[in-house]
């Protein structure tokens, strides 16, 4: 059985998707129902701030794609204190605390969904949390360790500022060459797509994702 954490979010309900039509049998957990749940999936209404008292068993993989809902200029660093917090406990303590239970329920590999340039000495927050969190899994000594490292997300219809977003991607992404092609957006469908696939076959060792890898 795998476990998923952020069923219910943008990606991660695309990762649920995805993980249905490759029957992947998996533990969804959620804070509320999850609509459309695969056959192949249970899920599970958890408090997440009582993580400490999950109680789960023989996990093989674990997938982390919970994130607190930002806006596009949030991403790009404009944050108030409270809002950066908020932020750290749900991408940062919250993932963290669920790895390590996953870890403890026997899981010998991870998906984590992290971001273009994370970096834990980073001065934008969003990057930084995420690069903080991708060392602290690491440390977890997991054996396959998969980080997906995604720019932009497209593919939101629901959120004018993701839509936005994506219309500017249409005529920068062209521009991006070399190593600037790892910061070009990606659909949300594929990346769960090809997250889903990796997580069937869990390479070992520490494994990094970025737009080539996608397409």
């Amino acid at each position: 059985m795998n476990l998923l954490a952020g069923s219910t979010g943008f990606l991660g309900n695309e990762i649920l998707k995805a993980i249905g039509i490759q029957g992947i049998p998996t533990l969804a957990l959620s804070r509320r129902p999850i609509v459309n749940l695969p056959s192949c999936a249970d899920e599970l209404i958890i408090d997440f701030n009582a993580i400490s008292e999950l109680e789960i068993q023989n996990i093989n993989h674990l997938y982390l794609s919970l994130g607190y809902p930002l806006y596009f200029h949030n991403v790009m660093g404009f944050m108030n204190k409270v809002l950066k917090e908020d932020l750290f406990l749900v991408d940062f303590t919250y993932q963290l605390e669920i790895a390590k239970k996953a870890k403890e329920a026997g899981a010998q590999g991870i998906s984590l969904i992290s971001a273009v340039g994370s970096n834990s000495h980073s001065r934008n927050h969003y990057l930084k949390t995420k690069g903080m969190l991708e060392s602290e899994i690491m440390e977890l000594d997991f054996e396959s360790i998969n980080i997906y490292q995604p720019g932009h997300l497209r593919g939101n219809k629901s959120r004018p500022d993701i839509l936005f977003a994506d219309a500017i991607s249409i005529f920068v992404d062209p521009l991006m060459f070399g190593s600037l092609s790892k910061f070009r957006s990606i659909s949300a469908k594929k990346l769960a797509e090809v997250v889903a696939s990796n997580s069937l076959n869990q390479k070992k060792g520490i494994n990094y994702y970025t737009y080539s890898d996608f397409i």
